[in-house]
Order: C-alpha cells, then sequence, then structure tokens
C-alpha cells in the first residue's frame, strides 16, 4: 500500500493533507484480472503456435495478436503488483522475449514452449493471492500441455519429467478433490474425475515408458479437458445447499441483496444477482478489465478466441452463480458455462459485427437460464452448437 500526497492550498508543503492510494493489488484470495489475462494468453499462444490436435498448424497472424495482449496485461500486472515472487515473473519476462524472437522466425518448437512456460511460471503468481483451488491444480494445467509438446518434439528426458510433476502434483491435490467431487453435480464429469486423472496419469507413464508420441499427445488433450472440470469443481457451489442471503439468494428487492448486487426479477421471480455493471455483458472488450469488477468477469477477445471486438462474459455460471440482470447462463460447445448476453431477437446483438440471437439448452448442467437466447456466433456445422441442438447451415441458428 502506497501513501499519497493531495494537493490542497498551495501542494504538498510541511503539512500536507495525507491520503491512502487504493491497494492495486490486493491479496484477497481472488486473482487480479490482468493477472488471470496473463494466464488466458499464455494458453492462446500454445493454442495458436501450436495448433490444433493433430494436424499442429500454427496460426502466426492470430499468435501475434495474442502477445501483444499479453505484454499489455503483464505489464500492468507488474505495475500493480511489484512485489510478487520474482522469480516466476523472471520466466515470464524471459517466455515473453523468446516469444518475441519465435515469432517473426516462425520457430514453432521455441514458440510454443516459450508460451507454455508463461502457463508453468503462473501458477506460483496465483498461489501469491491465496486462491481457493489448489495450486497443483493450476499447474497441471500447463503441465498436461508441456507433455504433448515435448511428446511432440522428441524431448524425452522432458516428457519423463513433465509426467513425474504430473504425478507427484495429483498425488498432492487428490484427496481436495475426493473430498469435493461428490458436493457438486452442476458440472458434468465431477463423479468420475478422479478415477478420470488417475487413468490419464497411469497412460502417460506407460506411453512414455513406450516412446509413444501419438498416444502421449491424445492424453495431453484428454488431461486438458479433465483439468478444466476440476478448475469448475473448486468454483462450484455445495450440492442442496441454496444460499439464504447472497449471490443466488431469493429476493423481492435490491435491498433484499448485498452490496455490489442487485435483485433480477426477471430471474425466478426475484434473485440476487451481480450489478450489470460489474461485468459489462455483452460488450467489446479488448482484456478483462474492460469487463467490469466482478472476478468472474472475463473477456473473449478478438484475436485470441476470435470474438470480432471482443466480447465480456462472465464465467463460470450456475443457478447460484447467477449472471447479471440482461445476461443468461448457458454453455457453448466444449466451453465452461458462461453468461452471455440475453436476446429475443438478433438487433438486439451487436449484428454490425455478426453476432446473432442465438438458441443453447438450459438443462444443467448444460446451462441455467434464465433465458434460452443469448448473443453468439451463427452456426456453421452441427459442432457450433450444444448437443442436442443441431445448426440450420441456411440460417446459421441452432434448432432442436
Amino acid at each position: 500500500m502506497v501513501g499519497a500526497c493531495v494537493l490542497v492550498a498551495g501542494g504538498c508543503g510541511d503539512s500536507p493533507v495525507a491520503a491512502t492510494a487504493p491497494d492495486r493489488c490486493p491479496r484477497t484470495g481472488v486473482v487480479p484480472a490482468d493477472l488471470r489475462d496473463v494466464e488466458r494468453s499464455g494458453e492462446g499462444l500454445v493454442a495458436t503456435t501450436f495448433g490444433e490436435y493433430p494436424d499442429r498448424q500454427a496460426e502466426w497472424a492470430r499468435a501475434t495478436g495474442v502477445l501483444s495482449i499479453l505484454n499489455e496485461v503483464w505489464l500492468r500486472t507488474k505495475d500493480a503488483c511489484p512485489e510478487m515472487p520474482p522469480a516466476p515473473a523472471k520466466t515470464i519476462d524471459d517466455a515473453i522475449s523468446e516469444l518475441e524472437t519465435a515469432l517473426p522466425a516462425k520457430d514453432q518448437k521455441a514458440a510454443a514452449t516459450a508460451a507454455n512456460l508463461v502457463g508453468l511460471a503462473v501458477p506460483e503468481l496465483f498461489a501469491w493471492f491465496d486462491p481457493e483451488i489448489p495450486i497443483e491444480v493450476v499447474r497441471m494445467d500447463a503441465t498436461f500441455r508441456q507433455v504433448g509438446l515435448d511428446a511432440h518434439f522428441a524431448d524425452w528426458q522432458g516428457v519423463e519429467a513433465d509426467v513425474a510433476s504430473l504425478d507427484k502434483d495429483w498425488n498432492a491435490s487428490k484427496a481436495a478433490v475426493a473430498e469435493r467431487a461428490p458436493t457438486c453435480h452442476r458440472v458434468g464429469g465431477t463423479s468420475t474425475i478422479v478415477g478420470d486423472i488417475d487413468q490419464s496419469v497411469k497412460n502417460l507413464t506407460a506411453s512414455s515408458a513406450a516412446g509413444d508420441g501419438v498416444a502421449i499427445e491424445g492424453e495431453s488433450e484428454n488431461g486438458a479437458l479433465e483439468i478444466d472440470t476440476l478448475e469448475l469443481l473448486f468454483d462450484c457451489p455445495p450440492d442442496g445447499a441454496p444460499p439464504a442471503t447472497g449471490l443466488g439468494s431469493k429476493c423481492a428487492a435490491d435491498g433484499d441483496c448485498e452490496s455490489g448486487q442487485v435483485c433480477d426479477t426477471g430471474n425466478k421471480g426475484g434473485t440476487c444477482a451481480p450489478a450489470a455493471s460489474s461485468a459489462n455483458v455483452g460488450s467489446a472488450c479488448k482484456t478483462t478489465i474492460d469487463c467490469g469488477s466482478d472476478p468472474r468477469a472475463a473477456c473473449n477477445t478478438e484475436v485470441g478466441d476470435q470474438y470480432p471486438g471482443g466480447y465480456c462474459i462472465m464465467e463460470p455460471c450456475d443457478d447460484v452463480q447467477v449472471c447479471p440482470p440482461g445476461a443468461t447462463c448457458v454453455s457453448t460447445p466444449h466451453e465452461t458455462p458462461g453468461c452471455l448476453k440475453a436476446c429475443a431477437a438478433d438487433a438486439d446483438c451487436r449484428t454490425d459485427e455478426g453476432y446473432v440471437c442465438q438458441l443453447f439448452p438450459t438443462t444443467p448442467p448444460a446451462g441455467f437460464g434464465p433465458s434460452e437466447l443469448g448473443c453468439a456466433f451463427p452456426c456453421k456445422d452441427d459442432a457450433g452448437c450444444t448437443e442436442p441442438l443441431t445448426c440450420n447451415l441456411a440460417t446459421g441458428k441452432c434448432t432442436p
């Protein structure tokens, strides 16, 4: 916390009026938005430089745009939080320097490896803010990516070290996962997640010993999806415990809700929800700080996520972690349930940028409403719709 001198009646003299500057780096269990964007940008750079499995075709122009965002959010993070642990901070600095060389050279191995170094460094920085999720789970996300990278580029010593790291981190976090998993059925896959990760680590151990790079890359992809489930699990409110107060509780007026919340009378007759200004759902954005102050707010960027103009969302969402008024909780294909802007017709969306009023299922765990219609992309095939919906190619709309 930094003291500030307030300029009054001629400026700062011998007897200034003191004030305390806002703490730009509070350590209250919430990872700052810019640091969350550092992790997202690192993941985006792996995706754009390493490419989709199994083709592995890099998208260099998109990667350059994501690197620009990474630079921006990392510089803001360091400015706001200069006392962060220095070793992981230096790792990210060095990774960015390597990316600035590797991208113009279109050096796929160097670029993808440097991009994932960001993800491997982030967990120690996250831990400094003391979030609820075990930090080993955050690290496993990047390690599952790393084992696929090392197998693809035939770095077998690296593969062996990656598998050992996964085994160690999984053993350290398994008890917490096993305790949490039975309390949440809002998230699909939680009932089998412990066995799923056990099997992935076992498969990687066997494939590493056999030098089977194809099998390792496939298991790397499986592991990344399993970690997505774990991340949702640690955000999930317990089963059978509707809140009596606060977010997701019943209300009749704004005064029934906590500070920063409003009573959304359009959600189940009255539910305490985040104020719309805290997330700006559906608005254009470049980084998460454009989307408001709620810790679930995020920016799906144009270059990284291919959302034209960027799109403010909130994630995750469910029947307790509800969306702000004017937004609805849906599950887009292969993604975390998130809040999109609710709509009744295309005109309610940013049509000049290509968004349409799209249909989504709202049966848990696919989504939680209150509206089945949200502003999103036109579909191009059935994969662009959430099952069991299919794509009407003529209209670009998902249909039952």
